[in-house]
């Protein structure tokens, strides 16, 4: 049996610290991108006006989600004059849910589009994680944009929404061409 060398321990050594350090930046930069887009979403609803505004607004997070986090952990804060009410609901149970938006995370197109007929007629903000969606009437996608978080609009799905968006936002995003 060879004879154990010291220097191949601290390379070892050395190489776990190294790999602990970048797990430690890349767990920190994701982490960052969760709160990114949660002050992104919220800004969002801070410059949507509904025709008719109750008291708390409530955003309804669908699908499997990988940034939806800090979302949640908002939830009681408030957003302009109104209190942000957070929660996770199932497909099949966002038509009783009555939410004023929808935070979409991973779903195919049948689902998406038998979400959005179950809403027909609402004034609904749909903002989702896949870009795919905007294609297919989500009127925000988020996307990464440098270091933060970035979105796309669908202005089509924008004007048959009935909401009013501010022209601020609308002109932060990156518009994706209608269906």
């Amino acid at each position: 049996m060879p004879p154990r060398r010291a220097g191949g321990r601290a390379w070892l050594l050395a190489a776990c610290l190294a790999w602990t350090a970048v797990s430690a930046r890349a767990d920190a930069a994701a982490e960052d991108h969760v709160q990114g887009v949660a002050r992104t979403v919220i800004g969002i609803l801070g410059y949507t006006h509904w025709p008719a505004e109750s008291g708390g607004l409530r955003l309804c997070v669908v699908g499997s989600t990988e940034y939806a986090a800090g979302l949640m952990h908002s939830s009681g804060q408030a957003v302009g004059s109104r209190q942000l009410d957070v929660r996770r609901v199932e497909l099949d149970q966002v038509k009783n849910a009555d939410c004023d938006g929808i935070y979409a995370g991973e779903m195919d197109e049948q689902q998406w589009r038998s979400l959005m007929r179950q809403q027909d007629g609402r004034p609904l903000l749909t903002i989702s994680e896949r870009g795919a969606l905007c294609r297919i009437g989500a009127m925000f996608c988020l996307r990464r944009q440098g270091e933060g978080p970035g979105f796309e609009v669908n202005l089509d799905s924008v004007a048959r929404s009935g909401l009013r968006i501010s022209p601020k936002v609308l002109q932060l995003a990156r518009t994706k061409a209608a269906p």
